[in-house]
């Protein structure tokens, strides 16, 4: 298992079959997004972290490349973007500009600064605008209700976190304090939720510790396989959602 850099923001993370979005942002009319490297805290920084239009410009101030990895950009051999050719490579200090396909909406579109490893560092978004006026408007449906599980809680937290949720709508993980281990968790302090029960507990406890937000996991393909929200923070409810509580010492 690979594991990604913290991010500042995560946006638009979602894993197929779990229905979730942790901290997802809205794309804008932004057509170019700059990508910067703080050597302090050693994070790769995108800014704006969507872009909406039918191409998008990417800016790299940092002295070394970068490549993107979506199949919602095209580059230059007319290919989706990878990690196996490494086909869509933002050079130091640098800009490329890459079509976005044709009808998506919110796709993450990963970054790496490491040719030959599928480690992200960092992601935005982009969503495909042609600036045509939108078709009129369907009339709305009623909003769908969607089960949220958050297994290995006490009964009392579950009756006042209600296990369910509209469809769309933000939802936000209890407090730390509002949890109470019990059996082999007691005594023990509620971290946030995961997507998957195996969640590292090492960097759920390091993403606490240091007030940073969300935490990916991806496999060696460059798959997400995990995602960890930490206690508090809010998640967006696109389907049925099923966490796992991560407990630390």
């Amino acid at each position: 298992m690979k594991t990604r850099r913290p991010l500042a923001v995560l946006a638009a993370t979602a894993i197929a079959g779990l229905g979730l979005t942790a901290l997802a942002t809205p794309a804008s009319a932004n057509t170019t997004v700059t990508i910067s490297y703080d050597a302090g805290s050693k994070e790769t920084n995108v800014s704006p972290d969507n872009a909406s239009g039918t191409s998008v410009t990417v800016s790299n101030t940092r002295g070394a490349a970068y490549w993107l990895k979506s199949t919602s950009l095209i580059g230059n051999d007319e290919n989706s973007c990878n990690w196996t050719d490494y086909n869509c490579e933002i050079s130091g200090e640098n800009t490329a500009t890459f079509e976005i396909v044709q009808d998506v909406a919110g796709a993450v579109v990963q970054i790496t600064d490491t040719k030959g490893e599928s480690i992200t560092v960092a992601s935005f978004t982009v969503t495909y605008s042609d600036g045509s006026s939108p078709a009129p408007a369907a009339p709305a449906a009623p909003a769908a209700v969607v089960d949220v599980t958050l297994d290995q809680i006490t009964s009392e937290v579950l009756r006042t976190w209600a296990s369910t949720a509209t469809l769309g709508s933000w939802k936000q993980l209890p407090e730390s304090s509002e949890i109470t281990g019990v059996d082999e968790n007691a005594g023990k302090t509620f971290l946030g939720a995961a997507t998957t029960p195996d969640f590292p507990v090492d960097i759920a406890q390091r993403q606490v510790d240091n007030g940073w937000g969300p935490y990916e996991t991806f496999n060696e393909d460059g798959d997400l396989t995990s995602v960890f929200i930490p206690a508090g923070k809010p998640m967006n409810i696109n389907g049925p959602t099923r966490l796992y509580a991560i407990w630390g010492n």
